[in-house]
């Protein structure tokens, strides 16, 4: 008799058990996909070396720290970002094609222009040994980065 008892919820509950388990891994699922990638980019301070996925590469400039801003330079962060950096000496002109739309940059100067639209940023543009360095934290704004700072190290991160 007490078999009979048990029976009945023991079978009830083995039929909700498979719903329950498709509906926990429908929500993680969900959040994985595996056609997403993440970019990392890591800079240090004070050193030539960055990494790009774990994979260590030499600039010929390091990112500075100019009054209380850091500044990483715009080639190695952009060609690494799938985007493309050209400049015109003559003008002192400075572009970033995204592939989606074109920022021109002129060192020592907080303005810039999207598309020929003049935008304002808080920090100027920079020039060190002839290479253009930009603010990473508007880099990391405008271009949807994750940003960490870690004990001299800058961490760039993005999933597309």
């Amino acid at each position: 008799m007490k078999m009979r008892k048990l029976i009945a919820p023991v079978l009830g509950l083995s039929l909700l058990l498979p719903a329950a388990g498709a509906f926990a891994a429908e929500g993680t699922t969900a959040d994985y996909n595996p056609e997403l990638k993440t970019r990392a980019i890591q800079f240090n301070m004070g050193s030539k070396m960055y990494m790009v996925n774990g994979k260590s590469m030499s600039m010929s400039i390091m990112p500075v720290e100019y009054m209380g801003t850091t500044y990483v330079p715009l080639r190695y962060l952009a060609n690494n970002a799938n985007m493309k950096v050209s400049y015109d000496k003559a003008t002192s002109t400075t572009w970033l094609d995204t592939g989606i739309q074109r920022y021109e940059f002129w060192v020592n100067s907080k303005v810039y222009k999207v598309d020929n639209m003049r935008k304002g940023m808080n920090d100027m543009v920079i020039s060190r040994n002839g290479h253009v360095l930009v603010p990473v934290r508007w880099f990391a704004d405008n271009f949807e980065w994750d940003l960490m700072y870690d004990k001299g190290m800058i961490t760039l991160t993005k999933t597309y």
